[in-house]
């Protein structure tokens, strides 16, 4: 999908509208907001959260394991006048030093990757002390498969077909696990993001509520 994330008609197009319920959960964890914070985004794709964070005042780095999305990232990022750091590398090995950033987030990946426990662990080297963490990932229970496998894959056809394996989501218990393996401390109650339709551009609509049975957020302190 790199050669046309930021199209209209890419497959990723539907994942842009997210930032806003993400951040209207997310946004409460930031004291002070996000002018001058030093942010990482894992598994940053083409650079829709990036983006997001940079035009409102944050010094934004991303790091994707695909160099094609990185570059693409780069590229609209320079074409939008935004100075945002990119680098490629697997969330389970970041190539950061110690304790750089003061928030570190990380959409839409952790269900997606070898090793969730392990990127956890990195995200909280690279954070410094009183750092968040800000993420999302999918509970795996029966409503997930039959809204995110089922639904959005095989009938809507939102997203390309094979995106998600149910057996590599994670529960919130399996979450709160992995934070307190690193050394996290969960901050606030987790939330869900229910998608509810799409827009006339594509783009999905999503609202945040109580049920973490299929999309659900967090916030740790490190």
């Amino acid at each position: 999908m790199a050669r046309d994330w930021w199209g209209a008609a890419s497959p990723a197009a539907p994942l842009r509208a997210l930032n806003e319920p993400r951040f209207a959960y997310f946004d409460r964890y930031v004291e002070g907001g996000w002018a001058g914070r030093r942010v990482l985004d894992v598994g940053c794709g083409g650079g829709f959260t990036t983006e997001y964070l940079a035009a409102r005042g944050a010094k934004v780095s991303g790091v994707d394991v695909s160099l094609a999305l990185a570059s693409a990232a780069r590229t609209h990022a320079a074409a939008s006048s935004l100075d945002i750091g990119y680098a490629v590398g697997a969330g389970e090995q970041l190539p950061y030093a110690d304790g750089v950033f003061s928030v570190v987030t990380c959409l839409d990946v952790l269900e997606h990757v070898p090793s969730p426990g392990e990127v956890v662990r990195e995200v909280h080297r690279v954070l410094a002390p009183g750092g968040m963490f800000l993420f999302d990932t999918i509970n795996r229970t029966w409503l997930s498969r039959a809204v995110m496998i089922w639904g959005l894959e095989r009938v809507l056809r939102a997203i390309p077909r094979g995106t998600h394996d149910w057996h590599d989501f994670i529960t919130p218990g399996e979450m709160t696990a992995y934070l307190a393996a690193a050394g996290f401390t969960p901050v606030g109650r987790m939330s869900g993001l229910a998608v509810v339709g799409r827009r006339p551009d594509g783009t999905f609509r999503a609202r945040l509520t109580r049920n973490v049975s299929c999309t659900y957020l967090g916030a740790a302190r490190r």
